[in-house]
């Protein structure tokens, strides 16, 4: 198969499984706001914001630097056990730390003690999460197993939902039908590993393990940096302004985080690609397209913010409405601001600018959130997160023109 064969059709799998990942949740969201109630919806919402803190933690930044790892050495197969069962030993080692957090947040944060049944059973996911291990698909780009195992997990969310949610009182079974989901999706995902990709878990040795977690530490700074002003938001006003108002404001954000993931796949394609390819032509090429697809996308949402929040959440979410024109206008410039950082800052050896572009950001962002408390309402939120999202664009285009990565004659100089 060629490169860009095997470019297209693991771009197709990606965007199946990308629109997978929202419309089906989309079916949902208008039965879950409206049975649930705004402060349920919120309680849910809230849940997912603090247990991505721990599947980013878990991930430990490996679905990058992992992914590059088995893409450079996916025709040695002693080696791509050693990567894998390494990878597998830190994230297991990284879960039980994150369960002891939790456990201890639970204990001694009112907020979140007060539904910690919720927040446990929703913990379930992040061990699903770590038996996935979708930097073994991405390195070896195939995709359409990754493709068909998270299209599972929310066909499955999906039909339970409808099946056993009744009322506000059943957020819980929410949380585990979710959790399952991942679990049994997570164990068939480790068979396909050892069984037909016929890669072979080994006990790693010390060198190995922290080989393997220097090398996604650097990686790991960024993602948790990203996730310190993308979920803390929803977080943040949670466990400030409450249930409710964590209710409106991610009921906003999931739409905006939608919206600019439909790229998500020829972001995660590009970015082994374009590592072993160097192929700045083609990735010029979809940058543009993708630029103008996301103006169209942005612009029709914007237009029509009050009738998509009134058709998906119903009514008592009006404020989403304000919340996600401002997300809007963020999403402008954070769409190619993400297809400059991994897939062509951090694919062409200059790691270092990515991560620290989302990392400068999230002290900025967290900084102010913090001084933001005590006159905290959602739109400031907001309109911190367009702050935020430009600042990275801006670091990333900066680093993009000095190294001149789009000049015709930048291959020359390799």
């Amino acid at each position: 198969m060629t490169d860009k064969r095997r470019l297209i059709e693991n771009f197709s799998a990606l965007t199946i499984m990308q629109l997978l990942n929202y419309i089906l949740p989309f079916v949902t969201l208008p039965y879950l706001a409206r049975v649930l109630s705004l402060e349920g919806y919120g309680v849910y919402i809230f849940s997912q914001a603090l247990i991505a803190y721990f599947i980013v933690i878990v991930d430990f930044g490996f679905d990058l630097s992992g992914t590059r790892e088995v893409s450079i050495n996916r025709h040695h197969s002693k080696k791509l056990s050693e990567i894998f069962s390494s990878i597998l030993v830190i994230k297991f080692i990284l879960m039980i730390i994150s369960l002891l957090i939790l456990i201890a947040l639970i204990m001694f944060v009112p907020s979140i003690s007060e539904y910690w049944q919720v927040h446990l059973i929703m913990f379930i996911m992040v061990f699903g999460n770590m038996l996935l291990s979708t930097f073994v698909y991405q390195g070896l780009e195939k995709m359409k197993f990754i493709t068909i195992l998270n299209a599972s997990i929310k066909i499955f969310f999906t039909l339970t939902i409808f099946i056993f949610i009744k009322d506000q009182n059943d957020l819980p079974l929410v949380a585990l039908l979710n959790s399952i989901g991942y679990l049994i999706v997570g164990l068939i995902s480790l068979c396909i590993i050892l069984k037909i990709i016929n890669i072979k878990f080994t006990i790693p040795s010390k060198e190995n393990l922290i080989n393997q977690f220097k090398n996604s530490l650097q990686f790991f700074w960024s993602r948790i940096a990203v996730s310190l002003y993308t979920t803390s938001n929803t977080f943040v006003v949670g466990l400030f302004l409450g249930p409710a108002a964590a209710g409106i404001f991610g009921s906003a954000d999931k739409l905006f985080r939608a919206a600019v993931s439909l790229y998500q796949p020829l972001n995660n394609v590009l970015y082994p690609y374009i590592a072993h390819s160097k192929n700045i032509r083609l990735y010029k090429k979809l940058f543009k397209l993708s630029t103008i697809s996301n103006i169209i996308v942005v612009l029709i949402v914007f237009i029509f913010s009050d009738l998509v929040i009134k058709l998906i959440f119903g009514s008592g979410y009006e404020e989403s409405a304000v919340l996600l024109k401002i997300f809007m206008i963020a999403a402008i410039y954070m769409m190619p601001s993400i297809l400059m950082g991994y897939p062509l800052l951090g694919a062409l050896g200059y790691t270092r600018e990515v991560n620290k572009s989302v990392i400068y950001a999230s002290i900025i962002h967290v900084v102010l959130l913090v001084i933001l408390i005590p006159v905290l309402s959602v739109k400031l939120v907001a309109l911190l997160v367009l702050f935020t999202e430009l600042l990275v664009f801006i670091y990333r285009y900066y680093y993009v023109k000095k190294y001149g990565l789009l000049n015709s004659n930048f291959m020359n100089k390799q």
